[in-house]
């Protein structure tokens, strides 16, 4: 047997061993369901209800107010920076898939991450102004 093909036969075996692979996904959040979205009813339902119908919020934000006239401005930024805490509730979803292979010196890595955003907006008087839903993830989560 010539000698580069007994090398060759003995290369292939110890590339394999030297070679590894793996897939997954990680996933943070609770899924949100968007069938329960309707329930939130602009100009009528309050954060009382968003609470109720979802739970906790992945975090809270709150939205600046610039007032029309800059003389006015510091003042009113400070007592519209009070009166905006909490005026936002964001709920995400994430999945971060992953998925690599290496043989010896080369490696490929891919990542892809996914997220579903539910946004509620909330005005002074803590009732529902406007709802915001976009979604990536995939329907079945059941991987």
């Amino acid at each position: 047997m010539p000698r580069g093909v007994l090398l060759w036969i003995l290369a292939l075996p110890c590339a394999a061993l030297l070679s590894s692979c793996a897939l997954g996904t990680q996933r943070f959040g609770r899924p949100i369901d968007a069938s329960r979205i309707g329930a939130i009813e602009i100009g009528t339902s309050t954060k009382a209800d968003v609470l109720r119908e979802f739970g906790p919020p992945t975090a809270y934000a709150a939205l600046p107010v610039v007032p029309p006239d800059p003389a006015e401005a510091l003042a009113e930024n400070i007592l519209a920076a009070v009166e905006a805490d909490n005026r936002v509730f964001v709920y995400e979803y994430r999945e971060d898939h992953e998925n690599f292979f290496t043989v010896i010196l080369f490696t490929r890595f891919r990542r892809q991450v996914l997220s579903d955003r539910l946004m509620v907006f909330f005005d002074a008087s803590d009732v529902v102004r406007y709802v915001a839903y976009a979604k990536e993830t995939p329907s079945d989560t059941s991987e």
